[in-house]
């Protein structure tokens, strides 16, 4: 019989960004805030930590611009 291996899988991103994050594409960076207009965790989205960093930066910086809202209307 074969001897199962002792390194674990490398883990993968659970989804792959398929468009730049960039303050300029203000509508899809949309989809990666809550109803409250929060930022969602990389729990969540499924980004690597690298990409989540990003994804905050510019958030923020379409937020300055007022692109994207700092919080929900209520």
């Amino acid at each position: 019989m074969a001897e199962a291996s002792t390194t674990p899988p490398k883990r993968r991103n659970r989804y792959e960004v398929n468009f730049e994050i960039s303050y300029k594409n203000y509508d899809q960076l949309a989809r990666f805030l809550n109803d409250r207009a929060r930022i969602i965790g990389r729990s969540r989205s499924g980004l690597s930590p690298k990409q989540q960093r990003k994804l905050t930066r510019e958030i923020k910086r379409a937020r300055h611009l007022g692109l994207l809202p700092f919080k929900a209307k209520i």
